[in-house]
């Protein structure tokens, strides 16, 4: 039952996420309007408005028709050119900017729901137009049932220019940046929230692990933290997670590992198995890594000979800046216990070291033969050195990176100027004192 409420969960999620959410629900409001409206004429309420509101309602049967006719076709064409104009700005995106951002795209509410306000239109008219020449109303036509769905035209129409805008909008690299920024943001905010702050317990270290095997191949995203944190307080063990949030399990391989006398490892599993979740889109709101990831691939795409954007580069590498700071603050061990302060649940964490080295690793090597660019990662990186003076155990990663960025820029940075430019910056970053190596000046030589 567990695990049939957890993949009922996932089905909603995926539903909610998909593009097809609000236009399905809008659509099937719009259908209940319609129905209404025709039980409603079906009493006369045509007849009894026609004196007091004459110029609201239609009583011409061919008119009626014809406005019918000519909004049904107006706004399937609308439809046509709204999902057309979607494809396109989804496969530019996937184009220029990065695949893992489409799903931010599709998420988008606004236009989910400019969408419904379409379909609902048209099937709100086919209702009407079907309705038309029955011969169970008091009035001779459903005349203000036409009446309505001129004004929802009228309201298509206006929403058609928003969609317009917003879609240009969207497809802007700089608003797209932004808004994975700002979700990362909050996401990181949130961990920090939750997080313990606690040291990594000894258990861990010398603890006697009895390894779990995944039931399924996929992508592990989601875990119900709550539910297992009882689970684990039910069989009076200790369970760690061996691959981080978002990495890929394979069926029959260890995934998990439980600390403890577990007497009954199959009721175990089939409980946690069902507050597991495995789906494939790449959420920012759902782990802020994914945010880090869509921000680093958009700077590399941005520089790559094919884009040749170093603008969107620096604008991506000023956004990580602020979100490494705040990934400061969130510890390295995640680590959960029960209402009892008893330990039961570790989640693996990409740390500190492995973020910075998967995020700023692709920009040094795509972006090592322009200067601007290493100018920008070597401010990002004596930014985070100013920063990690109250964390000073973040210092020995930035260093590493700061050694690796100069040792590129020592072979691929040809031109004096651009060296001297360099070094001030490797000063200014060994005049802080802060890092527990000094880094090397780059040579320059001058002509004579």
């Amino acid at each position: 039952m567990k695990r049939i409420i957890s993949r009922l969960k996932l089905v909603i999620q995926f539903i909610f996420t998909s593009i097809g959410f609000y236009p399905t629900i809008i659509s099937l409001l719009f259908f209940g309007i319609a129905v209404l409206m025709i039980y409603f004429e079906t009493r006369g309420i045509s007849n009894s408005l026609k004196d007091e509101l004459p110029f609201f309602i239609i009583t011409h049967g061919e008119t009626a028709t014809m406005i019918l006719s000519s909004i049904a076709t107006g706004i399937f064409s609308l439809i046509v050119f709204s999902f057309t104009m979607v494809m396109l700005v989804l496969n530019q995106a996937s184009a220029n900017f990065s695949p893992r951002v489409i799903p931010g795209l599709i998420s988008s509410k606004s236009n989910q729901k400019v969408l419904g306000l379409y379909l609902g239109t048209l099937i709100y008219t086919l209702v009407v137009m079907v309705n038309i020449r029955s011969e169970s109303y008091d009035a001779d036509l459903p005349g203000l049932a036409v009446f309505m769905a001129m004004c929802f035209t009228i309201l298509c129409l206006a929403f058609f220019v928003y969609f317009i805008h917003s879609i240009s909008a969207a497809i802007q690299i700089g608003n797209i940046l932004e808004s994975i920024y700002e979700l990362t943001l909050d996401k990181l905010r949130e961990e920090i929230s939750k997080d313990e702050g606690k040291a990594l317990p000894a258990i861990f270290e010398t603890g006697d692990w009895r390894e779990l095997n995944s039931d399924f191949s996929g992508y592990l995203q989601k875990v119900d933290k709550k539910a297992i944190i009882k689970l684990c307080r039910k069989h009076d063990v200790v369970l760690e997670f061996m691959q981080p949030l978002g990495h890929f399990v394979i069926k029959g391989l260890p995934f998990a590992k439980v600390a403890g006398t577990l007497k009954d490892k199959e009721a175990f599993c089939e409980d946690l198995y069902g507050n597991i979740s495995y789906y494939q889109e790449e959420l920012a709101d759902m782990n802020y890594l994914y945010g880090f990831k869509q921000i680093t691939e958009s700077a590399v795409k941005a520089l790559s000979p094919s884009v040749n954007d170093p603008g969107t580069a620096i604008k991506a590498i000023d956004y990580l800046t602020d979100l490494f700071i705040i990934r400061m603050q969130l510890t390295d061990e995640k680590i959960f216990h029960d209402k009892d302060n008893v330990l039961r649940l570790r989640l693996d964490e990409v740390n500190y070291r492995d973020l910075l080295s998967h995020c700023l690793g692709p920009i040094r090597v795509y972006g090592r033969e322009d200067p601007v660019i290493v100018l920008r990662l070597l401010n990002l990186l004596k930014n985070l050195s100013y920063a990690a003076k109250s964390n000073p155990k973040r210092l020995a990663p930035i260093t590493t990176e700061a050694q690796q960025l100069l040792s590129d820029a020592e072979e691929t940075t040809k031109n004096p100027g651009d060296r001297i430019k360099i070094n001030q910056l490797v000063k200014a970053l060994n005049d802080t004192s802060v890092l527990p190596q000094t880094l090397p000046m780059l040579s320059v030589k001058l002509g004579t």
